[in-house]
């Protein structure tokens, strides 16, 4: 047995296993073994089986670090390696395969995937993942006895991370997935469990649903890991050695213009105040509705500068052209917001095909049709878009930003290819990385208001979206809350839009309301009665400016 001391952790390696160890405790024993599954040409998953212990071929010591390196072969590759480096911060554990096919899952701390109760062993009790569904169905928490899969619907892509917390002891132990930049081809990292007779192991995975294609050496997204006080401090781990090692540079924020510090308007919800629930309130996204809307916050003293026009102002929603029957004069609209010192933008859907070309429209697995935006037939109809919606010229909008959404419904599946070969989280980053630079280019000072939640994301974000909240829920402030400082851990300084309320209670609503000038940019998704019977009380309105007027000074100070 091999082992090495740092201050916060040890590593004991025996053979093929690992042992981390903190606070006196052994917390976990992680098998070096990690299956690299392939995908048939028949859409079917071929399993890596790894039978054989890998052998320990180098232990070398670099300064602080120390290095160990694992050979061996499996069932579906001719060579893989293995490697452990650990430092007094971290450590890290990479895979490189050698051979042929289209990797499908990757699994890591398997053990032999053939084996009954595959994995890897722990001592922890409780885990963390930082994404969780909007209706609170599930707490960021939850009981490592579990396999825990969380889709990103509220973060899209959340930090890829997982903390976990050992009965009777304060710090945790987090691992967290890395890629390098372009390499990002997944879309979830599951924590999985396993149990047989006595025997309970865990390990984790990452889809790559075939779409990476290997001929000859690749190295598999990985794992980095460490110890950390508590759960936030595990995320901002991952997120600093995302930023000091992962490739991509701490962005520099420059003084934005001062609109972008709102306070914001968003006339999602007063869309159902008009139109009623009826519709999912998509036939509301009217021209005379929004003026009512900015009439009724002038009268009640509230004054946004900046305007959310929501779902649906569009014909279509893959082409992005104002609907003339709800929105006349859409230019017309947006030149009035600016002689009163309002910035309008817009809601932006992503990956419906309405109104896209054929060619550019891919099917996934459950038969539902997404966009491939990476085809060069739709980036055509997306530029044109862009252009539309962000010039100045004559015919176009001179809209102020977007407010980027439904980023969840990315194409997922093994059944399709898309144009670039990019997948998952690279291909939604390369979506928005394209958005960002075509709209800076026609618009410098234009928002791009969106909600990743991951250190890659923070170039193509201006201010993260807290996203939608449940009318089931009634803790606002302390829900909202946690997703900003969970943002502000992945994209430092990013600016933050406090997004929704319940609109549920009085006293839910009003607390995060009032609440919001201290987290981020105050926004407002309603003013009128609601059809569920929530309606604001004169005096509250009236708080609610007071807290408007008071954020503004402050704001303005700043300019």
């Amino acid at each position: 047995m091999i082992t090495v001391e740092y201050p916060s952790y040890s590593l004991a390696v025996d053979g093929g296993a690992v042992g981390v160890r903190y606070d006196g405790t052994e917390v976990v024993r992680l098998d070096v073994r990690s299956a690299v599954h392939q995908l048939s040409d028949a859409c079917e998953v071929v399993r890596d089986e790894e039978p054989e212990v890998p052998a320990l071929v180098s232990d070398t010591v670099c300064g602080a670090s120390r290095r160990f390196v694992w050979r061996g072969k499996s069932s579906l590759w001719e060579e893989k390696t293995y490697t452990v480096e650990a430092s007094p911060l971290r450590f890290t554990y990479r895979i490189a395969v050698r051979g042929r096919g289209r990797v499908d899952t990757v699994e890591y701390f398997s053990g032999n995937a053939a084996d009954r109760c595959c994995g890897s062993e722990y001592e922890f009790e409780y885990g963390f993942n930082p994404c969780k569904p909007w209706n609170n169905t599930e707490e960021y928490s939850f009981r490592a006895s579990a396999s825990c899969h969380r889709p990103p619907v509220l973060m899209v892509p959340p930090m890829y991370c997982y903390s976990f917390r050992p009965e009777a002891l304060t710090r945790q132990i987090f691992f967290g997935l890395a890629a390098k930049p372009g390499e990002h081809n997944f879309t979830a990292f599951d924590y999985r469990r396993n149990m047989e007779g006595w025997s309970s192991r865990f390990r984790f995975s990452v889809d790559l649903a075939g779409h990476t294609a290997v001929d000859g050496a690749w190295e598999a997204p990985y794992i980095v890991s460490g110890v950390a006080e508590d759960e936030l401090d595990a995320m901002r781990k991952y997120s600093e050695y995302y930023y000091a090692y992962g490739g991509i540079p701490t962005p520099k924020r420059p003084t934005p213009p001062r609109f972008w510090y709102g306070p914001i308007a968003c006339g999602w919800i007063q869309q159902f105040a008009s139109h009623g629930f009826d519709g999912f309130g998509q036939g509301a996204a009217r021209q005379d509705m929004y003026e009512d809307y900015v009439k009724q916050m002038h009268a009640a003293g509230l004054y946004p500068r900046c305007l959310i026009i929501d779902d649906k102002w569009q014909a279509e929603y893959g082409t992005d052209v104002a609907d003339p029957g709800r929105w006349p004069d859409l230019r017309g609209f947006v030149d009035a917001r600016h002689a009163e010192g309002i910035h309008t933008m817009l809601w932006f859907k992503t990956f419906d095909p309405e109104g896209i070309p054929e060619e550019a429209v891919v099917t996934e697995d459950s038969g539902a049709r997404r966009v491939d935006v990476s085809h060069p037939a739709f980036l055509a109809v997306l530029d044109e878009a862009l252009t539309r919606i962000f010039s100045p010229a004559e015919g176009c909008y001179d809209c102020d930003g977007i407010k980027i959404d439904y980023a969840f419904q990315m194409p997922t599946g093994r059944r399709f290819r898309t144009y670039s070969g990019k997948y998952g989280a690279e291909l939604l980053f390369e979506f928005m990385k394209h958005i960002y630079d075509k709209a800076k280019s026609i618009k410098p000072e234009a928002i791009i208001n969106c909600s990743p939640c991951h250190p890659y994301f923070a170039s193509v974000c201006d201010q993260a979206r807290l996203h939608d909240y449940s009318q089931d829920n009634r803790c606002c402030r302390e829900d909202l809350a946690m997703r900003a400082k969970l943002f502000s851990i992945a994209m430092p300084g990013v600016l933050l839009d406090t997004d929704n309320a319940g609109f549920n209670t009085s006293r839910d609503t009003m607390r995060w309301l009032l609440d919001q000038p201290a987290v981020g940019i105050p926004d407002l998704y309603c003013i009128s009665p609601l059809p569920n019977g929530f309606a604001f009380k004169k005096e509250e309105l009236a708080a609610l400016a007071e807290a408007w007027r008071e954020y503004g000074e402050k704001i303005d100070r700043l300019y």
